[in-house]
């Protein structure tokens, strides 16, 4: 308004120096209008979309009841179409997201409820629950949507100008904080080390009966997974004595709990130099990976026991009842149970003694084990009895199996 001001005075008065008025005041008030009107653009449009409201208009455009996402710098998140969403498909579906995230595969588990699709890339996930009839028509559509969602978050990660060190130490943290289970802590673990090192890597694990290997990234040979260690193994010596041992193959970081010994991580190739940058960015994980692998085996372990009978390694009775009733009077799918009973058991541990009572025992538990389907349950149920629970089995399966 002050420079309109002048460039009115100055044309009304006539003056030279109401002129150079006129000429500052149209000056000031061009100025002032270049500068107001982009910052006024500028406040007008529309914020940029953080990654859980692209991940709600993904929601809304495959019609999902909710979606997910693991692996972000501020932690998971969900997104639902109503607050009234059942807690147990809440649950359902961010395990689902945080399992894709560790193993990066497509993930779809149809219930009577809705389909949970999930797609990961470690440390990243994202899943969606779907409803309907369409739901199974549209999952090659709903899988590539997710994984260029996936994509995407990854690349705002590499893009962030955040030091790698600090990268490295929220991956860890999520890592630490999305795991579930130690199996899932561990695969987590592996790629997490593949992705700093860029090298193979496994991860073992000590116990009662020696260190067995526990998990192997998706660089490291897969026939790794499950060995047990040589007592005068390298990588067996690194975890005794508590410090690096590197061979011409590969080098072992030990984990500890404090100083109690937990496992290795073990780089697979050409040992990395003590100076090597990369071990400063592996140190993090080295560091707070011990105390985490401690504590989810302690749980593994406790929840093993609950559930599992120490003779045979088979479900005990506890947990055979809570899978009966979880099944439910009104489920629409057929199922079958099997009981097993061993005659003259008694007979047995008399003329034999309870030592070859308990190896018949062991036998007949790995019969039953090897004459199911993934997804079937065998249990001892008392001292010589046993059930096999065959979900969505009907009395033909059943009979082939018996």
């Amino acid at each position: 308004m002050v420079g309109l001001a002048a460039v009115g005075f100055g044309a009304w008065r006539g003056y030279p120096w109401g002129l150079i008025a006129a000429a500052g005041g149209a000056a000031v008030a061009l100025g002032w209008t270049i500068r107001w009107r982009p910052g006024r653009l500028r406040r007008r449009g529309p914020p940029p979309l953080g990654l859980p409201e692209v991940l709600d208009l993904l929601r809304q455009a495959y019609g999902a009841t909710a979606a997910w996402g693991v692996g972000a710098t501020d932690g998971a998140f969900e997104v639902l179409a109503t607050p009234d969403i059942g807690e147990e498909e809440r649950r359902r579906g961010i395990a689902l997201v945080q399992l894709a995230s560790v193993d990066g595969r497509l993930h779809v588990i149809r219930d009577r409820d809705a389909t949970f699709i999930a797609v990961g890339d470690f440390p990243y996930g994202a899943g969606l629950a779907l409803t309907g009839d369409h739901a199974e028509t549209i999952t090659d559509g709903v899988a590539r949507a997710l994984r260029r969602y996936v994509g995407g978050m990854r690349l705002a990660e590499e893009q962030n100008s955040a030091p790698r060190a600090r990268l490295i130490a929220g991956r860890v943290s999520r890592l630490v904080a999305g795991a579930q289970t130690l199996e899932g802590m561990a695969r987590a673990a592996v790629e997490l080390g593949e992705q700093i090192t860029h090298r193979g890597v496994a991860l073992v694990i000590a116990g009662a009966d020696g260190a067995h290997v526990v998990a192997v990234s998706s660089a490291a040979d897969r026939r790794l997974a499950g060995v047990l260690l040589s007592p005068d193994s390298p990588v067996a010596r690194a975890i005794g004595m508590g410090v690096p041992v590197a061979t011409r193959g590969n080098e072992a970081y030990p984990l500890t709990d404090g100083s109690l010994p937990v496992g290795a991580l073990v780089l697979l190739g050409s040992p990395l130099e003590p100076d090597a940058p990369l071990l400063e960015d592996l140190s993090p994980l080295l560091t707070d990976l011990g105390p985490r692998l401690a504590a989810a085996r302690a749980l593994h372990d406790a929840e093993r026991r609950a559930v599992v009978d120490p003779l045979t390694g088979l479900r005990n009775r506890r947990e055979f009842e809570r899978a009966l009733s979880a099944y439910g009077p009104r489920s629409p799918d057929p199922a079958t149970l099997i009981y097993v009973d061993l005659d003259h058991f008694k007979r047995l541990n008399d003329t034999l003694g309870h030592a070859a009572g308990d190896a018949a025992l062991q036998h007949v538990a790995r019969l039953l084990e090897a004459a199911v389907r993934d997804g079937d349950l065998v249990a001892r149920i008392g001292g010589e009895e046993f059930a096999v629970w065959l979900p969505r089995a009907g009395l033909r399966e059943g009979m082939e199996v018996a």
